[in-house]
C-alpha cells in the first residue's frame, strides 16, 4: 500500500494525465455511440418516411387510375347516352329526308331548296353540338372525380379511414354530385342547340349545296363554327352545371347509373351534411370550369377532337377521284359523325 501511495505521489502528473486520457476517451466513446444510435434512428425514420411516401404515391396513382376508369365506364357513358337521345331527338331530320324523297316531282324548286338548306343546318349543328358537348362532358367528369379524389386524401389525412359505418345519405350526396353530369344532356342541351344553330347559320350562309369543298375547306367550316362559339365559360357555364347545387338536388332525382355500389369505399367519407357537402362540391367544380386554365384545356381538347374526326373525312376524300366533293353529298357523313362522337368512351376513337 505504501509503495502504491509512493508511486502515485511520485508520478501524480502522469497518473492524472493517464486517467484524464482514459476518461476522455470513454466519454468520447459514449458520445460517439449515442451519436451513432441517433444517426441509426434517423436513417430508420427516413427509410420509413420514404416507404410511406412511396406507398402514398402508389395509392394516389391507383386511386387516380381507378377514378379515370369509373369516368369512362359509368358517369361519362351514362351522360353521353342521355345526350345522344336528347340531341338526336331535338335535331331529327327524318321528316325532311322523307319529304325530299316523297316529294320528287311534286316539290317546286323553292320548297326543295328550303328543305335542303334546313337539312344542311341541322346536319352541321348536330355534329358540332355533339363534338362540343362530348368534349366538355369528358373534362367535366374528370374534374368531378379528381375533386372527389382530393377529398379522399384530405379525409384520410384527418383520420377518416374507418368507413365501415358510412351514412347512406352522404353516399347519396356523392351520387347526386356525380349524377350532375346529366345536367347538360337533360337541360343545358336545349340552350346549346339554339346558340350553336345560329352560329352554323351564319357560317354556312354563303355556302351553296352544289359548291365543291376540299377537306381543308370542310375543316375550316368546323373550325369557324367552334371559334365563333364563346370561349369564355361565363357564356356557357349554365349549360353544363346548375347555377345552384341545391336547386338541382330538388330538380333531379339523379338517376345516373353511377350508383353508390360503384363508389370505392375510400371515396365515401363522412362529410358534414348531405346538402352542405353537395353545395361545396358543386361550387368547387364551378370554380374549376370558370378558371382560365380550363378554358385553355377545353380549346386544345376541341382542336384535338376535331383533328381526329377529320381523319375519317380525309379517308373519304382520298377515295374520291376529284379532290373536292359537293357540299350536298357531304351532309350524310357530316351528320353521321355525331353518332361516332357520342359512342361509349371505350368504343369512341375520338374519346380523350
Amino acid at each position: 500500500m505504501n509503495s502504491l501511495r509512493f508511486f502515485v505521489n511520485r508520478h501524480r502528473r502522469k497518473v492524472l494525465f493517464t486517467l484524464g486520457v482514459v476518461g476522455g476517451g470513454y466519454a468520447l466513446y459514449r458520445f460517439y455511440s449515442a451519436q451513432k444510435e441517433r444517426m441509426l434512428v434517423l436513417e430508420q425514420e427516413e427509410e420509413a418516411q420514404r416507404q410511406a411516401d412511396e406507398l402514398v404515391e402508389i395509392r394516389l396513382r391507383e386511386h387516380f387510375e381507378s377514378l379515370q376508369r369509373m369516368s369512362d365506364s359509368s358517369s361519362l357513358g351514362a351522360a353521353l347516352d342521355t345526350l345522344k337521345d336528347h340531341l338526336f331527338e331535338a335535331l331529327d331530320y327524318t321528316e325532311l329526308t322523307e319529304r325530299l324523297n316523297k316529294g320528287k316531282g311534286h316539290l317546286n324548286p323553292h320548297e326543295k331548296s328550303q328543305l335542303w338548306e334546313r337539312l344542311k343546318i341541322l346536319s352541321f349543328t348536330k355534329t358540332v353540338c355533339a363534338l362540343w358537348a362530348m368534349t366538355v362532358l369528358n373534362l367535366y367528369t374528370r374534374t368531378q372525380l379528381n375533386i372527389l379524389g382530393r377529398h379522399f386524401f384530405i379525409n384520410q389525412a384527418r383520420g377518416f379511414e374507418n368507413l365501415e359505418s358510412v351514412d347512406q345519405s352522404i353516399a347519396l350526396c356523392q351520387q347526386k354530385f356525380l349524377g350532375s353530369a346529366d345536367f347538360l344532356p337533360q337541360y343545358g342541351v336545349t340552350g346549346l342547340i339554339v346558340r350553336m344553330e345560329k352560329i352554323v347559320e351564319n357560317v354556312l350562309e354563303s355556302k351553296h349545296l352544289r359548291e365543291p369543298l376540299t377537306i381543308g375547306e370542310l375543316y375550316d367550316i368546323f373550325r369557324r363554327i367552334l371559334n365563333n362559339f364563346p370561349s369564355s365559360s361565363l357564356h356557357w357555364i349554365n349549360y353544363v352545371i346548375p347555377e345552384n347545387g341545391l336547386l338541382y338536388q330538388e330538380l333531379s332525382t339523379a338517376t345516373s347509373t353511377f350508383g353508390v355500389s360503384q363508389l370505392p369505399r375510400a371515396v365515401l367519407s363522412p362529410f358534414e351534411t348531405e346538402r352542405a357537402k353537395l353545395e361545396q362540391l358543386m361550387a368547387e367544380t364551378r370554380d374549376v370550369l370558370l378558371s382560365n386554365d380550363f378554358s385553355v384545356i377545353l380549346k386544345q381538347s376541341l382542336k384535338t377532337v376535331l383533328d381526329s374526326m377529320m381523319d375519317e373525312f380525309n379517308t373519304m376524300f382520298e377515295g374520291s377521284a376529284p379532290s373536292s366533293i359537293p357540299l350536298a353529298k357531304l351532309l350524310p357523313p357530316v351528320a353521321h359523325a355525331s353518332t361516332v362522337l357520342l359512342e361509349h368512351p371505350t368504343k369512341n376513337r375520338q374519346g380523350m
